[in-house]
């Protein structure tokens, strides 16, 4: 199966005190995907980290657009799995994928994984 200029790819990102990954981690996914001409959204899943997480997917998103930055916080801490959940819901995409902001799932891998 290849991949088709039709499709979009949702990347589901939950985050729990990742002010310092996420900025990193953000622009190695749009790195891979601008670099394929994939299209993709981020969806952040904050879960109202305290250490200002939400404030910085703001300023990325201020940075890369609305269009490709998508915020939907949380209220609290609620788990990993719901807020997998949470993405999937808001998800324009026809294609979702998982990561992690920790850095532990590498974005160069992304293009070859669609491929």
């Amino acid at each position: 199966m290849t991949s088709s200029q039709n499709d979009k790819y949702s990347v589901l990102l939950p985050t729990y005190e990742e002010r310092e990954n996420l900025p990193l981690i953000v622009w190695m996914i749009i790195k891979y995907f601008e670099q394929s001409e994939y299209d993709y959204e981020i969806i952040i899943i904050d879960d109202n980290s305290p250490d200002g997480t939400l404030q910085v997917a703001e300023q990325l998103q201020k940075i890369y657009g609305e269009d490709k930055i998508v915020l939907r916080p949380r209220p609290a801490k609620l788990g990993l799995g719901t807020a997998y959940i949470h993405g999937m819901k808001h998800a324009t995409g026809n294609f979702i994928i998982l990561m992690d902001a920790d850095l532990s799932h590498h974005p160069k891998f992304i293009p070859e994984f669609i491929r």
